[in-house]
């Protein structure tokens, strides 16, 4: 029993797969990473965002994946790689997590913008709608005023025109 248990806790930890099983996905994980960085810059030529976000949180999976492989298998995979091959594999993991980090940024600076935008476009709005209403109410009172302004002229003059006849 105590066999048993000590196996399933090796396989809950991957130590249980072989090294060529676990080169196998480790390759697989690889070639995957570098399928989906290529469709990264096909969703960006096609201006597709949508698919661009499901292929990063694809990609960052993957690359959570690759990790958790590496440190756990660390020695046998890194171990029997040429010196070149780890320096370059090295200089790609730290190009790509920049790559990943930018992108996430370059996603929040546009919903960022976005949000900005929109609400610029609801302050003019609401600013137009306050100016034409305070046109609307001057445009009203200065009617109201060249109204009263006529009346009380048409009211003088008639009674000037009442005093002149009286005289004469």
């Amino acid at each position: 029993m105590q066999k048993y248990l000590c196996l399933d806790h090796e396989l809950i930890n991957g130590k249980g797969v072989s090294i060529p099983e676990i080169k196998t996905i480790y390759q697989s994980l690889l070639n995957e990473n570098e399928r989906i960085t290529n469709e990264i810059v096909d969703s960006i030529e096609c201006n597709d965002y949508v698919r661009l976000s499901h292929l990063l949180v694809s990609r960052s999976k993957i690359q959570d994946a690759i990790k958790e492989i590496e440190s756990l298998h660390e020695d046998e995979l890194i171990g029997q790689m040429p010196t070149k091959e780890r320096v370059s594999r090295l200089l790609n993991n730290a190009a790509e997590s920049l790559e990943t980090s930018g992108d996430e940024v370059l996603l929040n600076v546009s919903n960022s913008l976005e949000k900005f935008n929109h609400s610029a476009h609801s302050l003019v709005t609401k600013t137009i709608n306050i100016s034409t209403k305070a046109f609307s109410k001057g445009n009203q009172l200065n009617h109201k005023a060249g109204k009263y302004l006529v009346k009380k002229t048409s009211k003088g003059l008639s009674k000037l025109a009442d005093a002149i006849k009286d005289k004469s």
